[in-house]
């Protein structure tokens, strides 16, 4: 096929998103408090708080059980007689301290209990991947209740985070994709005189339409199916190479660490794969002996984290190190057991699923953040051993 009939298909789409870029802009689309917050991949301060406000009788809201009772009837599945008006919805609950089989104890993202102890567990699953034995404990915490597995596109959970429990019968799978939405939006319908309530259940489904690709309204919608329809070779060909052109981006940006690495006296390793979890690139120096600078994608593409990771073992991490870290750590950063101090790279340079993430790797954004983060690693832990 032609370039010049590829190439007038693109200026077509262009032009098409052009137009509604524009709409939007009038309109106020592009407008999302939780966005502008860099809320959007938080599981805990965002989603899982946002969906218990909105579960929970008591919630601020003001319309007691109404949105639980709908969530009921979309969601629960093995028919226990919940009372809604009794409901207590607790997030981030503990369950005592994790055995060391993994079994039992953690820490349950959200749990609907009523006044006869019949219960909801919902894990929810942004970005995050699957601990160990993860929603085996979870389902032995509750063993009668309605289980609930949360995405957001309503992927099945690990064989090591399940174990021996089975999917319709032990625990159900559902997305944000469909299944939140389509809540919301009955939601949505509840409170439309209610302007307050109205537009932040908009804002959240804004948000969430956002992460799982669902942001094109129906007329632009029908206008991009209208003009790929009528070239479907071309559309094929532009799909088919995107793959190729992406990889491009990844390599030249793997080419700039390369020289960002040999500017700072660092060694440059790369172990990006975007059909598993928890690949990136790491940097590290031969006198280091416990730990690495990382860069670690949580979810494939998706969840860019940074900060120190341990080599090994993490246990062999000597205490001196801990403790120092703990007096560096600042409120910017998290510890783990792999991980002595990191943080979530901000949006929208985490997530690889979205344009603004190549844009970036193009223009040389990305190659700039990233080394504006080691160089402030480098920084605080000038006078380390690391």
């Amino acid at each position: 096929m032609e370039i010049f009939k590829l190439k007038h298909l693109l200026d077509q789409v262009k032009a098409l998103n052009d137009r509604y870029k524009k709409i939007n802009e009038l309109t106020g689309e592009n407008f999302n408090v939780f966005r502008i917050l860099k809320l959007e991949s938080s599981e805990v301060r965002m989603h899982s708080a946002f969906l218990a406000e909105l579960l929970s009788p008591n919630g601020s809201h003001g319309q007691k059980d109404k949105f639980l009772k709908l969530f009921l009837k979309s969601f629960c599945y093995k028919n226990n007689p919940i009372d809604s008006e009794s409901c207590k919805v607790e997030i981030e609950k503990h369950t005592g301290f994790i055995r060391e089989n993994g079994t039992e104890g953690g820490r349950i993202d959200i749990v609907i209990t009523d006044k006869h102890n019949h219960q909801i567990i919902i894990e929810n699953k942004i970005y995050a991947g699957d601990q160990v034995n993860q929603l085996y404990r979870y389902r032995n915490y509750s063993p009668k209740a309605d289980f609930i597995y949360l995405t957001l596109e309503g992927n099945k959970p690990s064989n090591l985070s399940q174990n021996e429990l089975s999917i319709d019968i032990d625990f159900k799978c559902y997305s944000y994709a469909h299944h939140i939405i389509e809540w919301l939006e009955q939601c949505r319908k509840e409170v439309a005189i209610l302007p307050i309530i109205r537009e932040s259940i908009t804002q959240y489904l804004n948000l969430i339409k956002y992460l799982t690709n669902q942001t094109l309204n129906d007329t632009m919608a029908d206008e991009l199916y209208t003009l790929l329809a009528s070239n479907f070779e071309a559309s094929f060909i532009i799909a088919d190479n995107l793959r190729h052109s992406l990889f491009k981006l990844t390599e030249k940006l793997s080419e700039e660490l390369v020289i960002v690495a040999t500017e700072l006296g660092l060694i440059y390793h790369n172990n990006v794969d975007f059909k598993d979890n928890y690949t990136g690139f790491w940097f590290s120096k031969d006198e280091w002996k416990y730990l690495m600078i990382g860069f670690q994608f949580q979810n494939k593409n998706k969840a860019l984290t940074y900060g120190f990771t341990v080599k090994s073992n993490p246990e062999k991490l000597p205490l001196k190190i801990t403790e120092e870290f703990k007096q560096i750590r600042s409120n910017l950063f998290k510890s783990s057991l792999w991980w002595p101090m990191f943080e979530k790279i901000d949006s929208p340079f985490d997530n690889w699923d979205k344009y603004e993430a190549w844009k970036a790797i193009e223009n040389g954004s990305m190659r700039s953040l990233i080394r504006e983060k080691i160089e402030y690693l480098l920084r605080i832990t000038e006078k380390m051993e690391l």
